[in-house]
C-alpha cells in the first residue's frame, strides 16, 4: 500500500514538471501583463500597420492577439468595450486581481473571446481566435487567462 502511495505521488509530480515545462511566458510590456501558452505557441511578427498591438501568437487551433491602446491618464480606469454584434455572451469578471469585461461570440465559422481591462491609461484588449464549435480551445483559453499575471503598476 505504501508503495502504491509512492508511486502515485511520483507519478502525479513527473506529470505535474511535465506539463510546467510545456508552458512558455510570453509578455505585452506596454499593456503590463504576462501569460503562459502552450509550448506549441509561436510567436507571429508584429505589424507597423497596427502600432497597438502588443501580443501575436499562433497555436494548431487558436490565435491570441492583444492591443493595448493609449487613451491617457484622463481616461483613468473606466472599463469600456466595443461590442460588434455577433456576442453570444458578455460581461465583466475580475482575474487575478483585476477587472475587466468579456466577451464571446462567433462570426461565420470562426469564434472568439475577448477581454478588456485598464492599465495606466491603455485600454488592454486580448482576444482568442479559434474555430467555432471547438469547447477544447474554450478550455485552452480559459487555462491561459487564469495564468495571468499583471505587473505591479497597474
Amino acid at each position: 500500500m505504501r508503495r502504491t502511495a509512492v508511486a502515485l505521488i511520483l507519478a502525479f509530480l513527473l506529470c505535474l514538471a511535465f506539463s510546467v515545462s510545456l508552458a512558455q511566458t510570453v509578455s505585452c510590456p506596454v499593456g503590463g501583463f504576462s501569460l503562459n501558452l502552450p509550448d506549441h505557441f509561436t510567436e507571429q511578427p508584429l505589424s507597423p500597420e497596427a502600432p497597438d498591438l502588443c501580443l501575436y501568437w499562433r497555436g494548431k487551433k487558436m490565435t491570441v492577439l492583444a492591443y493595448a491602446t493609449y487613451l491617457g491618464e484622463v481616461a483613468g480606469s473606466d472599463l469600456f468595450q466595443v461590442l460588434n454584434g455577433t456576442e453570444t455572451d458578455s460581461g465583466s469578471i475580475t482575474l487575478n486581481g483585476m477587472n475587466m469585461l468579456y466577451a464571446a461570440g462567433a462570426d461565420g465559422g470562426t469564434a472568439y473571446l475577448m477581454y478588456s481591462w485598464m492599465d495606466r491609461g491603455n485600454n488592454v484588449t486580448l482576444y482568442f481566435y479559434y474555430p467555432a464549435g471547438d469547447d477544447s480551445c474554450i478550455d485552452s483559453a480559459n487555462r491561459i487567462m487564469n495564468s495571468i499575471t499583471f505587473d505591479a503598476g497597474h
